[in-house]
């Protein structure tokens, strides 16, 4: 064990504080700390207020989450196997309408679980690549619910880039954060909440707005990043240098950095992503430690070997709603 220095506290300070009702000082600016919360020996959070971590005290979120705008992009259409091993999905027998129904379903069993605990705005923008109206009708209905609202646009330009490209042009009508979704993601009930609590904890910490990819990468770990690693609500998030293309940044840096976010979808690039990557020598993204979301399109959807159980529970709530009559 190595030596410890501890500073004595004055006992007629610590007197005089609680006879005056004072919680503390912030060292900085010698405000008076004393929140109206009972803390109960447990971490607190409340989203664009404050959090309170029993190992570094209170913060003051000045980063405030006005709104969250997802575009989420698919094409039922794209067959499931055909492209090279490597990119097999590996849930068989499982064609791409029910994948994407499912992680469509997960999203929304997300953002209820947020917003049944927060007061923020939500929107979810579907963006169609050569969709048919029945599917279309379909995913309305499974995500029809009077707490967010729904807006649905088809691609001008049929394809991958072409669906991302239209998620750029909307993403203008954005107000604040905006979350670009692929079609086979599947999602953890506390994801939304996480990415807007840490979005704002983390950019107030940094005192810049920044990227956040939701999932825990196999490929993370076999890269040397100049990372470090900052506390969000319930996870740790790390800087990376790499993402895929679900990813959470805001209207800001859509404008700063909009002709190379469009150039994803405009150029050949190797990785696709790359203009991305460049982004991020400038503007730090991190990813959560433990996934948020599951990339089922991959022979590895993240580190985490227990999501066969989320997708088996949103599975099987999306089978009830068939049978009742729903989608």
């Amino acid at each position: 064990m190595f030596p410890r220095t501890y500073k004595k506290q004055s006992k007629l300070k610590r007197f005089f504080l609680k006879l005056l009702n004072i919680y503390a000082f912030e060292k900085e600016t010698l405000n008076i700390v004393n929140p109206n919360y009972k803390n109960n020996s447990k971490n607190f959070f409340k989203i664009n207020d404050k959090s309170f971590l029993l190992s570094s005290g209170y913060l003051d979120l000045k980063r405030k989450i006005n709104s969250l705008d997802i575009f989420f992009r698919y094409s039922p259409s794209n067959s499931l196997w055909n492209s090279s091993d490597r990119w097999k999905r590996i849930i068989p027998d499982i064609n791409k309408e029910t994948l994407i129904k499912v992680c469509i379903l997960s999203l929304k069993e997300s953002i209820l679980s947020c917003l049944k605990k927060n007061n923020i705005k939500i929107n979810i923008n579907l963006i169609s690549d050569n969709s048919n109206d029945n599917f279309d009708i379909e995913l309305k209905k499974i995500l029809n619910n009077d707490n967010f609202k729904i807006n649905f646009y088809k691609s001008k330009i049929k394809g991958n880039r072409g669906s991302y490209l239209e998620c750029c042009d909307q993403a203008k009508k954005a107000k604040d954060l905006i979350f670009f979704i692929e079609d086979d993601y599947l999602f953890e009930k506390e994801t939304i909440e996480e990415i807007i609590f840490t979005y704002s904890r983390i950019s107030t910490i940094l005192n810049k707005d920044i990227f956040l990819c939701p999932s825990d990468y196999p490929f993370y770990y076999d890269s040397e990043y100049q990372t470090s690693l900052f506390i969000g609500k319930e996870f740790r998030w790390r800087y990376v240098g790499e993402s895929l293309l679900t990813l959470i940044f805001s209207k800001s840096i859509l404008y700063k950095f909009q002709n190379k976010i469009r150039q994803v979808g405009e150029i050949e690039n190797f990785p696709f992503e790359k203009p991305f990557h460049q982004i991020f020598e400038q503007v730090p993204c991190l990813a959560p430690v433990n996934s948020l979301t599951y990339h089922l399109s991959r022979a590895v959807p993240a580190i985490n070997e227990n999501w066969i159980d989320l997708w088996n529970l949103n599975y099987n709530k999306l089978n009830q709603l068939q049978n009742n009559g729903g989608p």
